[in-house]
């Protein structure tokens, strides 16, 4: 990478700093743009429908600051430059191609992801994750009283604003309960924002792990909290289990034994309910790092993940209903 940004409030969060990047249509265009291979400026102009050329610039400046793209010289032209996708880029392609199928789902219909609206349902939810908004809500529902109490490290005003750029996206809404203000709850639609999520994170920490957050226990029960609920599961799914994440290393590079996530309960293929608690013991689990339950939720192999019990039938089809979910077709 040529050289990132410091971590800010607004990409404090595993898969936000590449979220954030998207949310400029711009930059998921001229990424497409360079899918057949390596365009020299006027070529890019062309295939972007003829932007500014100063936003042109500044843009593909900024993708190359994130090693998204690099220059190389054309051979057998002396002042023949053009640029071209790193594997970083590739990656962060796959991630524009989640978010647009993310927008295809929206509850008001499919969002063009070359539109103004999509850049603010990307902005609203990279946001609303970073604040562990979305943490809370996944959790149960909540006023914005409520939430400026568990959110003590973010400002009242800023909440409020985080809040509001969800409900207008349609990611929240009002829950009919009542006497306690006006709570909110997750959509189904921010449910399936995890797949886009899910597919960041792991592009950062492939190739920008020492300009990123790292993936912690937030962002691993509001990810299991968000996408068990719409996790298909077979009829003969049934029993209790948890499923656990190791946590990575810490910022020396020491072992975080602390393991996250959190304990399912299933009846009859239903979810009957999803905690973020790990109790000492548990007879059924499946225990694996960040990156092994990346694949296996992104790809579907399980190889990096273990499995307890003699029969692990129930975490199998709990970890299947996760890739199902999010990255069937």
């Amino acid at each position: 990478m040529e050289g990132g940004a410091a971590i800010t409030v607004d990409d404090a969060r595993a898969g936000a700093r590449v979220l954030n990047l998207l949310a400029n249509p711009l930059h998921g265009r001229i990424l497409r743009a360079h899918k057949a291979g390596p365009l020299r400026a006027t070529e890019l102009s062309e295939k972007t429908e003829w932007p500014a050329q100063t936003t042109l610039r500044a843009a593909v400046s900024k993708l190359r600051r994130f090693g998204l793209l690099e220059r190389r010289q054309l051979a057998g032209m002396p002042y023949g430059v053009a640029t071209e996708l790193t594997p970083v880029g590739q990656e962060v392609l796959f991630v524009a191609d989640m978010v647009e199928r993310w927008l295809d789902k929206a509850p008001q219909g499919p969002i063009p992801a070359d539109s103004d609206a999509a850049k603010g349902a990307v902005k609203a939810l990279a946001a609303g994750w970073s604040s562990t908004m979305v943490r809370a809500l996944a959790l149960e529902p909540a006023s914005l009283t409520e939430l400026d109490r568990r959110i003590p490290e973010i400002s009242y005003p800023s909440l409020e604003r985080r809040l509001s750029r969800m409900r207008a996206t349609r990611q929240v809404e009002p829950a009919s309960v009542d006497g306690r203000g006006t709570p909110f709850e997750v959509t189904d639609w921010l449910r399936y924002s995890v797949a886009p999520l899910c597919a960041a994170g792991r592009c950062e920490r492939r190739h920008m792990r020492e300009e990123t957050a790292p993936i912690t226990p937030v962002e691993i029960e509001a990810s299991f909290l968000l996408v068990l609920p719409i996790a298909p599961l077979p009829e003969s799914a049934s029993g209790t289990c948890i499923l656990s994440v190791r946590p990575e290393a810490g910022e020396h590079g020491e072992e975080n034994h602390s393991a996250a996530g959190v304990t399912v309960e299933v009846k009859d293929g239903v979810l009957v309910s999803c905690r973020p608690e790990l109790p000492d013991e548990a007879p059924v689990w499946a225990l694996g790092d960040p990156m092994a339950w990346l694949n296996a939720v992104i790809d579907g192999h399980h190889e990096g993940l273990r499995f307890g019990d003699t029969t692990p039938q129930l975490t199998a089809d709990l970890v299947n209903g996760l890739h199902l979910a999010l990255f069937g077709h």
